[in-house]
């Protein structure tokens, strides 16, 4: 690596330290402010709060990255065409294009950092963050959750799933125990199908097995039963995706799709995991085309707003991509890919344009 290149590198690094920690310490301020009245209406000690702001600082990181190495490199290049560092580098015949080397080796440091949180660190500091809040705060009734199945304890219940979908509602492959004060179970109901309606539980095609006086067996079409259980309870206790890595998600879709359920929603998760940290990349490498062609504002100001102004027009057009294949609209591959591709074609432009 050349002299020059050492210090761009040096440069960015630096930045991009300053600005991971700045905007970090901004989300954690905002976001304790927003939960301080949940945890004293809890009572939560102090110590478990901060634990659930250390568990979610993985999360955090990998959700700041990418704009975090963009204004990295929009400020690095502001400032040094502010000083007139590259209008010295023109003059002794250095190309802003040979400066592109230095700033994609920063965006693959960015995008294997993100990585190696995303796969290796987040999926367990997320949970524990989860659990903390869920359970320890919110008082949801989810007492855990496994790969494949949803378990969910009551008061004198227990509820099985093998799946749910939270935007219909739906429930499927539904057990459920009822027992008495004694622990003793008083009804078992199996259902294939369940929908959460006007505050109660509409069940389809199943067996209700009783335990009273004498024990009965009834099969039904459809029953409305109080399980005790509301769909947000249900939608906490299912699987996250940032609770998984990659290959514990891809199994999870395998699986749920081998029972015969819907898996679209975790379809373009699984899609998302793959594309999301290569954001960081293609950041730097818009920026490094931005920077070729000289079209960085002079300082810091400038730099910085035209960094927010690229990152937040990115995340909105990655969002709806996502939510278009959430509903179905399009295939999970293309909601999760469509923009970084688009936004790798433009990157290329630049360089090409600035070449």
């Amino acid at each position: 690596m050349t002299i020059i290149g050492r210090y761009i590198t040096k440069e960015i690094g630096k930045y991009f330290g300053i600005i991971l920690l700045i905007v970090a310490g901004i989300y954690l301020t905002v976001d304790f402010i927003g939960k301080f009245d949940n945890f004293m209406e809890v009572g939560l000690p102090l110590q478990r709060a901060i634990l659930y702001f250390i568990y979610k600082f993985p999360l955090i990181m990998v959700q700041i990255t990418p704009v975090g190495i963009l204004l990295a490199v929009m400020i690095t290049f502001g400032l040094m065409s502010k000083n007139k560092e590259l209008l010295a580098l023109r003059g002794s015949g250095v190309s802003l294009v040979s400066l592109t080397g230095p700033i994609a080796r920063c965006g693959f440091a960015a995008t294997l950092l993100m990585f190696l949180i995303a796969e290796g660190v987040m999926p367990l500091t997320a949970s524990q963050a989860n659990q903390i809040w869920l359970q320890e705060v919110k008082r949801h009734k989810g007492a855990g959750v496994r790969q494949s199945d949803i378990w969910l304890k009551g008061d004198e219940s227990i509820l099985h799933l093998k799946y749910f979908e939270p935007e219909t509602k739906v429930a499927k492959g539904i057990t459920f125990h009822r027992f008495d004060s004694q622990f003793k179970l008083v009804d078992r109901i199996d259902a294939e199908t369940g929908v959460f309606q006007d505050g109660i539980w509409v069940l389809q095609d199943g067996i209700i097995q009783q335990n009273k006086d004498q024990f009965t067996v009834h099969l039904f079409d459809t029953i409305k039963v109080q399980l005790g259980f509301a769909p947000e309870d249900l939608a906490q206790a299912a699987p996250k995706p940032e609770e998984m890595s990659f290959t514990q998600l891809y199994r999870y879709v395998r699986k749920v799709e081998a029972e015969g359920y819907d898996a679209t929603h975790y379809r373009v998760d699984l899609q998302a995991k793959g594309a999301y940290p290569l954001i960081a990349m293609i950041m730097t490498l818009i920026g490094a085309g931005l920077a070729a062609g000289g079209k960085i504002k002079e300082g810091l100001a400038g730099s910085v707003a035209y960094g927010l102004g690229l990152a937040f027009l990115y995340w909105i057009a990655f969002s709806f991509c996502l939510s278009l294949g959430y509903a179905g609209m399009l295939p999970p591959i293309i909601a999760a890919w469509g923009v970084n591709l688009i936004s790798m074609c433009l990157a290329g432009y630049l360089l090409i344009k600035a070449e």
